[in-house]
């Protein structure tokens, strides 16, 4: 089990300054190792830090990275558009995926993540990854195949994937994803204390793609 709140190192959202320091890491590494002695379940501190370019470059500290036990990477807003509801929503459907895509794939090629978060789906403008027929050909392959290249899961996402069938496009990015030897790892995704660990839906996505335990990503051995 993983605590995985998002990082943030600009100090804009005032509810995750803590995250970007290092000293409050620190305690609550130890507080999941405390945790975690004796149990037949361990507690890992992984963090999410934000994709904030097309570059594929992560908002977070390496001395924050490489405390903790690993670190999703995350798109939450288009790169390279500004920060408009107007601009997004008149954004070219195909243009959008592209750009965020190329630069998950960016993301990948760095190698400062162990896990790309919600692939495929943007919180600013969700609405325009969805449908494969904005996907270009080859272009979910190639994500694929860099994640498997450089040895990073991708999440399947309790809270943001409440539908994987088509025309969805995420089942297809993770059937792509298992075909290339990419793992998948599970995540809650819960923006509520209700949510916390609901992985019901993943579960039936997973059988649904016949799925095996060793599909299933995990940041130790």
């Amino acid at each position: 089990m993983a605590v995985t709140d998002h990082h943030t190192n600009t100090g804009s959202l005032e509810v995750y300054e803590h995250t970007s320091d290092l000293e409050h890491i620190k305690t609550l590494k130890d507080q999941c190792r405390t945790i975690s002695d004796g149990a037949d379940t361990q507690m890992l501190l992984g963090i999410e830090a934000d994709i904030i370019d097309l570059d594929g470059c992560l908002n977070i500290r390496p001395e924050i990275a490489a405390e903790v036990d690993f670190v999703i990477a995350s798109l939450h807003v288009i790169p390279g558009i500004e920060m408009n509801p107007e601009k997004e929503v008149r954004a070219d459907p195909k243009e959008v995926v592209i750009r965020c895509i190329r630069s998950e794939i960016a993301a990948v090629k760095n190698g400062h993540a162990d896990v790309l978060g919600h692939p495929m789906y943007v919180v600013s403008a969700g609405r325009n990854l969805k449908s494969m027929n904005d996907v270009p050909d080859g272009l979910l392959t190639e994500l694929a195949e860099t994640a498997a290249k450089h040895d990073v899961a991708l999440e399947i996402n309790g809270h943001f994937y409440r539908d994987v069938t088509p025309p969805i496009g995420y089942f297809d990015l993770f059937e792509i994803c298992l075909k290339n030897g990419v793992k998948l790892s599970t995540g809650s995704d819960a923006h509520r204390p209700l949510y916390v660990g609901d992985l019901s839906k993943i579960h039936a996505t997973l059988t649904q793609l016949k799925a095996k335990p060793s599909d299933i990503y995990s940041p130790v051995e």
